[in-house]
């Protein structure tokens, strides 16, 4: 009788303990992330720039650059080099990280294809984000080798 009463127990205090709550800003980095991409993929220059906080850093520039105002993160990205023949990206892995009250990261593998669906590059990118204005917006980025 005892064998059967401590997986029981065991069942019942598990489903009647109250649930884990997750963490809101995940969602809400997560929902700033996934529009930053489209409109990376979309190309929309202005829109992408929406989504940083200034000044910013984008380290996927060599050597980094330091971009301080809107318009300068939308002509960064307007003059970035890209693969030839881009037509599109698509998230491979994402991973959203706390690492303070006020600072997240995205832990993203993502794979560029041209219009024959090929692959043309293969990456990894970490994405901070803070949110100083009210809402999550990205600070800095930086590329970092892609495991496997």
């Amino acid at each position: 009788m005892q064998k059967f009463l401590i997986p029981v127990t065991l069942f019942f205090v598990i489903s009647c303990a109250p649930e884990q709550s997750a963490d809101p800003n995940i969602e809400l980095v997560r929902e700033e992330y996934e529009s930053y991409f489209n409109d990376f993929v979309a190309r929309d220059f202005d829109a992408i720039a929406s989504h940083f906080q200034v000044p910013t850093m984008n380290r996927t520039a060599s050597p980094a650059a330091v971009l301080s105002t809107q318009n300068e993160v939308s002509a960064f990205f307007e003059s970035m080099p890209i693969q030839d023949g881009y037509s599109y990206s698509l998230m491979d892995r994402i991973g959203i990280y706390r690492l303070a009250d006020s600072v997240y990261y995205v832990d993203l593998d993502f794979t560029r294809y041209n219009t024959s669906d090929e692959i043309l590059f293969e990456g990894r990118t970490l994405y901070f984000f803070g949110n100083e204005t009210g809402s999550w917006k990205m600070f800095t980025a930086a590329p970092v080798r892609r495991d496997g």
